[in-house]
């Protein structure tokens, strides 16, 4: 009995070394060149091209290396195998589409893949790549590969192996812009800059992820103090961010080398974008209807010695009245070099009430000011809330009093002008001009214009009420209705020489001369014209160094010739 089932086993063994149609054959390779092939087909034959429509193009990628394009068809990453005894470094065409190009093959239980050696030099063109095919492992030596199918499994092979002739086509590279339809909106609110973005939803973005390539964007402080601290003319970077699939990140020009090294064939047209703190939204603020202009005089010279003792973020600090806007501007100008078309996004006036409000209560981050004097409330306030002003004189300036040109009066006497502003004297008659009512026009409580008037012009004499539309908000509003009311050689107003002659020039009217003297710098100087008053650098005492600084500064020789150069009176 056991010697029988020796002998059924020895039958079995020799059955499966015989037969190849059941699976993988066993046979080690120092012997396969004695398997035997059956006489006949097993089944119905039939005939296939392994390598029907397989085709390759060859493309360098943004490193030089090599790799063979197909439509759709690729090769995997190298391996090292075994074929016919010998060791190879091979490439297996993709499974994927081996299964799709062999499936009547695979019907019929014989698993083909489709490889090719690859080369130890670089290709060139005109060389030559050969396709081959193993089956069923590599126990089948190449050269019995198509008997050996036919006879097994009734497939005939049209072709056991294809040459390919190398022939070099560059793609055509699509060029997207990641940033194209983004934006970055700058708000100013309370003195703070802050911004939103769209770049996660822009057209850019939109087209990157049709072609697969998935971005996100950081923005990053390129120049300036911090993103939670910005200024008009910073900086931002906004850096375009790809994630690949396997999770990896790429930043900036990593990017594009990934994309050409990974035979993607689009690039973005740039990855980081500049954009500056500089929207038409965030200019300064001072008077809109103020025909203001800040170009830089005839005659002006650089005179800063030390250009780093300041810089923009100390001048966002200041506020003021209007119209000691241009000592700002020459500030800006001298230390920053800014141009003076971009001056108004950098100065922040708010006229002298909220300029003495904001210095006071500690608001927008203003600690210093350029202003006319305090007024009797802006002082009762500062007392309120325990807070000692430093005022000092930084440039002199003529109160002035405007009519229209057409009326004859050129001068009026101290005492005259009260007498208008208290509502004794009513008529030009009495001034010696024409029969005609005298309209006076005033400015709002608190105004440096308003303040002057009371402190340096009535000195304790009490002021009329003037009539509501006769109360202009603003000093540019008070020289359009002096000079445009109708019949309005009747009109009288107010305001500071430097104003009128430097920042609204109007034809319309004119300056009357107090007590027979104008108010040029000469008469400002030695004090005979009488209603000679002072622009101020405000601060409050011992509260920020920075600002004291720029206080001293101005009083300063250089300090005071910039002021000069500013086309205002210097104090000495």
């Amino acid at each position: 009995m056991k010697k029988a089932i020796i002998l059924l086993s020895a039958i079995i063994l020799s059955a499966s070394l015989c037969t190849g149609c059941e699976g993988r054959s066993l046979v080690p390779p120092e012997e396969q060149s004695r398997v035997e092939m059956p006489q006949v087909p097993t089944k119905e034959l039939i005939e296939i091209d392994p390598f029907r429509n397989l085709s390759f193009r060859y493309q360098h990628n943004e490193s030089g290396e090599i790799k063979e394009i197909g439509d759709p068809d690729f090769f995997m990453n190298p391996v090292n195998v075994t074929i016919d005894g010998e060791n190879r470094r091979i490439k297996y065409l993709a499974d994927y589409y081996t299964d799709i190009r062999l499936e009547k093959c695979i019907e019929r239980g014989c698993y083909m893949r489709i490889y090719t050696d690859v080369p130890d030099k670089e290709l060139k063109e005109g060389d030559t790549v050969t396709l081959h095919l193993l089956i069923d492992g590599n126990d089948i030596k190449e050269k019995d590969i198509p008997e050996y199918v036919e006879k097994v499994y009734g497939i005939r092979l049209k072709k056991a192996t294809k040459d390919i002739t190398v022939h070099f086509e560059e793609a055509e590279i699509q060029k997207i812009d990641p940033f194209e339809g983004g934006w970055i909106d700058f708000r100013k609110e309370d003195g703070k800059i802050t911004y939103t973005d769209s770049f996660d939803d822009c057209v850019g973005d939109t087209v990157a992820h049709k072609n697969k390539i998935e971005l996100s964007y950081d923005i990053s402080l390129e120049e300036g103090k911090s993103l939670d601290e910005l200024y008009i003319g910073d900086k931002l970077k906004v850096t375009a961010v790809m994630t690949t699939f396997t999770g990896d990140t790429y930043k900036g020009d990593d990017i594009n080398k990934y994309l050409g090294d990974n035979w993607v064939n689009t690039r973005l047209s740039e990855t980081e974008k500049i954009y500056e703190v500089f929207p038409v939204s965030l200019r300064g603020r001072y008077s809109t209807n103020v025909n203001i202009s800040l170009n830089r005089a005839d005659d002006w010279k650089e005179l800063v010695s030390d250009k780093k003792k300041f810089d923009k973020y100390d001048f966002s600090h200041i506020d003021g009245s209007t119209a000691t806007i241009p000592i700002t501007a020459e500030l800006l100008r001298q230390f920053c070099g800014i141009e003076d078309d971009k001056l108004e996004y950098y100065i922040d006036h708010n006229t002298t009430g909220p300029a003495y409000e904001k210095l006071i209560l500690g608001e927008d981050g203003k600690n210093i000011i350029l202003v006319t004097e305090p007024s009797s409330e802006e002082l009762t306030l500062a007392k309120e809330h325990h807070v000692e002003l430093d005022v000092t004189p930084v440039a002199l300036d003529g109160f002035v009093f405007i009519t229209h040109k057409d009326n004859p009066v050129n001068s009026l006497t101290v005492e005259q002008i009260q007498r208008i502003y208290s509502g004794e004297i009513t008529n030009w008659k009495e001034v010696g001009g024409k029969d005609e009512p005298i309209t006076a026009y005033q400015r709002e409580a608190n105004s440096g214009s308003q303040t002057a008037m009371e402190n340096l012009v009535m000195n304790g004499k009490e002021l009329m009420e003037a009539p509501k539309n006769n109360i202009p908000i603003t000093m540019g509003e008070l020289v359009d209705s002096v000079a445009s009311y109708k019949n309005a050689t009747g009109s009288i107003g107010y305001s500071f020489y430097y104003y009128l002659n430097n920042l609204y020039k109007n034809a319309d009217i004119k300056v009357l001369k107090i007590n027979g003297v104008s108010p040029d710098n000469k008469n400002l100087l030695d004090k005979s014209y009488p209603f000679s008053s002072g622009y101020y650098a405000v601060t409050v005492r011992g509260a920020d160094k920075k600002a004291e600084e720029i206080k001293e500064y101005l009083i300063s020789d250089e300090g005071q010739e910039l002021v000069k150069l500013a086309g205002y009176c210097p104090i000495r």
